[in-house]
């Protein structure tokens, strides 16, 4: 009688529990959405990103809070929402060398770009970077940049975003291809770098395709190539790589990631969300020109993570071509 006792005391709570109902989990996302961008104010990811933030933060019913967080490559912001909780409220956006090119070069890194972060959605089209130079230099196209460096004979210098960087990467590749001699000079912002070309502290740099528009167009800047397949919007005038003798064809892109773990309808709804606003013709507009890109692709999320591993070869390659190492 005892155990018998027992054993129906025990068993009640269990029943009891058995036959209430499943606790409603609130419904996402149900408080303010943090946004990391790898760049500081007026820089490449912010250029787009206030814009697409203030449309997200009306189709999700929920404020997105812009918080920048640049340097290293972008390794900074990664730092800042890798090991937030897998539930849709810390996104990072990054692009194809931070994701692609860190974890290659840095296999000791605290994370690893391409496994500890979920895709979400390509943002962009794959428009690529410029080098840029002081319009006082006698320097307007690359055969004139190799002459240029030749005849410093190692004492020249060439900015960019950061080791690792897109621009650092291509310009290396650049240089073993060409024999010259240029120093790399890492910047933490691309603001910062295109100050220093219009001041004539940095004569020669790379850049993303969108800061140095204004100083483009008032001449204050010149632009030598574009770093993409394809001629740019703002700089048709502009040769590529490719049309100056480089064969070169990756065009590195933007993109939204969250923590991996993040449930799956979270990332269905997030790519649903930025891809309309890809779509609405004033972001296209804005794409063509203020970020300097082509219109965008839109892309599911299987879609985007199935080109970021075709990117991985690409990106081998000329991390091989370029001899960079850390």
């Amino acid at each position: 009688m005892r155990r018998n006792f027992i054993k129906s005391v025990i068993s009640v709570p269990a029943a009891s529990l058995l036959g209430l109902p499943a606790i409603a989990q609130p419904a996402w996302p149900s408080k303010p959405i943090r946004l990391v961008l790898p760049s500081g104010a007026g820089g490449g990811a912010d250029v787009f990103g206030r814009p697409m933030a203030e449309f997200l933060s009306k189709e999700l019913k929920q404020q997105v809070v812009i918080d920048n967080k640049p340097g290293a490559n972008g390794i900074v912001a990664h730092e800042a929402v890798v090991r937030q909780p897998p539930d849709g409220y810390n996104v990072l956006i990054s692009y194809s060398a931070a994701m692609i090119a860190n974890p290659i070069l840095q296999p000791k890194m605290s994370h690893d770009p391409l496994k500890d972060f979920t895709p979400v959605a390509q943002i962009g089209g794959g428009g690529g970077n410029l080098i840029i130079v002081n319009p006082d230099l006698p320097i307007r196209n690359i055969k004139d940049l190799v002459e240029y460096a030749k005849s410093k004979n190692g004492s020249a210098s060439y900015g960019s975003w950061g080791v690792a960087s897109g621009g650092h990467l291509i310009m290396e590749m650049i240089k073993a291809r060409t024999g010259m001699e240029l120093a790399h000079v890492p910047y933490k912002t691309v603001a910062q770098i295109s100050a220093d070309v219009v001041s004539g502290v940095l004569g020669i740099s790379t850049i993303d395709s969108a800061t140095p528009i204004p100083f483009l167009q008032n001449g204050r800047i010149r632009a030598i190539a574009a770093m993409s397949p394809v001629r740019l919007p703002q700089n048709p005038d502009v040769p590529t790589l490719k049309e100056q003798g480089i064969d070169y064809s990756i065009a590195p892109v933007y993109g939204m990631y969250v923590p991996v773990g993040t449930p799956k309808p979270i990332v269905n709804a997030l790519n649903a969300a930025v891809n309309k606003w890809l779509a609405l013709p004033e972001t296209i507009t804005y794409f063509e020109q203020r970020q300097n890109a082509p219109r965008p692709h839109i892309m599911s999320a299987d879609e985007f993570a199935r080109k970021q591993t075709s990117d991985v070869i690409l990106w081998r390659q000329l991390i091989a071509e370029s001899k960079v190492t850390l």
